[in-house]
């Protein structure tokens, strides 16, 4: 390429964008539900069922149950704050495909881990409301929990683009563009990851954890079709640099096939004990 012609614009492969999301959202439920299932065991619980969108947990004291219900989304919160503390280690050591997986997952532990406590506070449904049960006065409580997940919720959406800024690299409206089609793509395959794990549901797909699963994983990562949108505040730096790629992988596009097939058609089928 001679200094006159034109630079070609940043390769953005789609389905190795994809399979990056497949594997990202199989692994963040999967860790929420295993979380849910080990706590059940280390509780002195009697775990029947372990699926990728549920857990059957037989608890014979109170303190059992809200323990269960409690652990996964503080495991999330957790994890999300580790990948983010690695993060800024790798930023200059791993390519930008690994680095975007590892931020996809570090926002989807975040957004997973907040969003039960703002569901739990707002409709008295999910993980927490079991936590919070019989506790008086039962308003005030759904409400401090329900503010907390919002504002945990909001500042992890900030913290998520702050670290995105630092390796998306390239001109603004390219930068803008290319965040906007990952968070979209990233969604949709979310989206489909999950109801593929309803349809091998021993539920069905219209059962209560493929509706409870798909609800939480839809409404956790809204911010996924919106926040990108956030990147054009001065209060999000973006150092000049090469701009994020994404390029073919086989590797990974045949890793995102397997965890598919992992998550949804092994796990989705449910493991009985």
């Amino acid at each position: 390429m001679t200094e006159n012609q034109p630079s070609h614009p940043a390769e953005l492969d789609w389905l190795t964008a994809v399979a990056i999301a497949a594997i990202a959202i199989s692994l963040n439920v999967a860790f929420h539900e295993g979380v849910h299932a080990a706590t059940c065991l280390l509780a002195g619980g009697d775990l029947l069922e372990f699926s990728a969108l549920h857990v059957d947990c037989r608890a014979t004291a109170d303190w059992q149950s809200r323990v269960v219900a409690g652990s996964a989304s503080i495991a999330n919160l957790l994890l999300g704050t580790l990948i983010w503390r690695l993060l800024s280690r790798l930023r200059n050591r791993v390519d930008t495909s690994r680095l975007f997986f590892l931020w996809l997952f570090m926002l989807m532990n975040w957004l997973y881990g907040a969003g039960y406590w703002m569901l739990s506070g707002a409709a008295n449904l999910g993980d927490w409301a079991v936590v919070i049960a019989g506790w008086e006065p039962h308003l005030l409580w759904r409400g401090r929990l329900f503010v907390a997940g919002a504002l945990l919720f909001v500042y992890f959406v900030w913290l998520a683009l702050h670290e995105l800024g630092q390796f998306l690299g390239g001109s603004a409206p390219e930068q803008l563009s290319r965040a906007a089609k990952l968070g979209i793509l990233t969604y949709i395959t979310s989206a489909l990851v999950i109801l593929a794990a309803g349809w091998f549901n021993p539920y069905g797909i219209l059962g209560l954890p493929s509706v409870a699963g798909a609800a939480a994983v839809l409404g956790a990562l809204s911010p996924l079709l919106w926040m990108m949108q956030w990147l054009k505040a001065r209060s999000f730096p973006k150092p000049a640099g090469p701009p994020l790629t994404i390029p073919r992988s086989w590797s990974l596009v045949g890793l995102g096939g397997l965890a598919v097939i992992l998550y949804a058609v092994v796990l989705g089928r449910t493991l009985y004990f």
